[in-house]
């Protein structure tokens, strides 16, 4: 070995830089596996991996505002559906009542009345 920094290769005689951290590498040219002497390993430089910040959206209403409504749009649907059958209901739910107060009623009126003219004989 004529280099403190390089690995001669025995079967081809090619210079090959070790990598930080291990200690096989593949000869760069024949590919014959190496092992790196103790003398030459260096310890792994750890990396540094930077995440990407990500950026502050900036709402503009007049812009946002086709895709809010887009998006409100079938809780829209269901409120007014909702008040519809509320509507409905409030209507209906007395009319039966009374419907069914005046049919009792009738009935009794309308059962009193051979009774009635029964009396008048």
């Amino acid at each position: 070995m004529t280099d403190t920094q390089t690995i001669t290769c025995p079967a081809c005689g090619g210079a090959n830089d070790p990598e930080a951290g291990t200690t096989h590498m593949a000869c760069t040219y024949c590919g014959t596996n190496l092992t790196i002497p103790s003398h030459l390993r260096t310890k792994a430089v750890p990396k540094v991996a930077q995440t990407a910040s990500k950026a502050k959206t900036i709402s503009i209403p007049e812009i946002d505002a086709p895709d809010l409504i887009r998006k409100t749009q079938p809780v829209a649907i269901k409120a007014f559906n909702l008040y519809a059958y509320w509507a409905w209901l409030r209507w209906l739910l007395p009319t039966c009542l009374t419907i069914l107060v005046l049919g009792f009623i009738l009935c009794a009126v309308l059962g009193a009345l051979p009774f009635v003219f029964k009396l008048l004989k």
